[in-house]
């Protein structure tokens, strides 16, 4: 199979459209492919929308420092907490459904960021990522992830992209290296999880040669210039992970039957 830069579109909303300003020139853009929506967050929009989606499922916050929101309190708080933050940037992500009609059904379906924001170094994390359960084992979260990579590398230019998880998370570092990450190590004793037992975490990362596939890594700290960084010869990062996203397409869990037909998820 082979495949060669993937569509994507980048539309940079109003700034009336989102909450957060951490990004930079890249503040405020949707990233969308054929399948998936990733909107900037508008916290007193999307907070409650988003609420509906997760209130029933609430171990999907196990690993997250702050444990699962049993209440919409609790839920806005850690939101809103969030979009405060001059470290993170969130999206609200939509599946994107075809009904026949010019423009597709939005369902929403979860939730990712990124997170220790470095614009002087241009360094980023993906995380804080969450999806309902029903599309787990699907394509939507490797789709997503490879949406934000993009973003990252083509748009905000990133040196270096990270991901950390939980000892304890196995699906996380399992979907770590299937997206393509690297290991670095692991921090023991890094933090102190929500139920006060010690957090031991998890350091992947992917830096700009491995995404473009340089076989030279670069030391200069220069930013690249768009044509160099494209090289459609190049066996790195971004086609691998094209060819999984699509194999995931191909052999993961269907979408529910109700999702393909439009119903909202709760």
């Amino acid at each position: 199979m082979t495949i060669i830069s993937k569509k994507i579109k980048y539309t940079k909303r109003d700034p009336s459209e989102y909450t957060q300003r951490t990004l930079g020139e890249g503040n405020g853009y949707a990233i969308e492919t054929d399948l998936i929506l990733l909107e900037p967050i508008l916290l007193e929009r999307d907070v409650p929308k988003l609420w509906e989606v997760y209130k029933d499922h609430p171990e999907l916050f196990a690993f997250m420092p702050h444990g699962p929101c049993l209440t919409y309190e609790s839920f806005y708080a850690v939101q809103a907490g969030f979009c405060s933050n001059p470290g993170f940037f969130n999206w609200a992500v939509y599946l994107l459904i075809d009904n026949g009609k010019a423009e597709k059904t939005k369902i929403l379906c979860g939730s990712i960021c990124l997170l220790d924001i470095v614009l002087q170094f241009r360094r980023f994390e993906v995380g804080s990522i969450w999806f309902h359960p029903s599309v787990h084992s699907t394509f939507v979260m490797v789709e997503t992830t490879y949406a934000l990579l993009r973003f990252s590398f083509e748009i905000l230019e990133a040196g270096r992209v990270q991901w950390k998880t939980h000892h304890k998370n196995i699906a996380s570092q399992k979907a770590a290296a299937r997206l393509g990450f690297d290991l670095d190590g692991i921090h023991r004793k890094h933090m102190i999880h929500c139920d006060g037992t010690w957090r031991n975490t998890y350091f992947y990362s992917m830096t700009d040669d491995d995404w473009f596939g340089f076989e030279t890594v670069s030391t200069s700290a220069e930013k690249m210039p768009v044509e160099s960084r494209r090289p459609e010869f190049a066996l790195g990062r971004q086609l691998q992970l094209e060819k999984t996203v699509e194999t995931r397409r191909e052999e993961g869990r269907p979408l529910p039957e109700s999702v393909q037909q439009g119903v909202a998820l709760a």
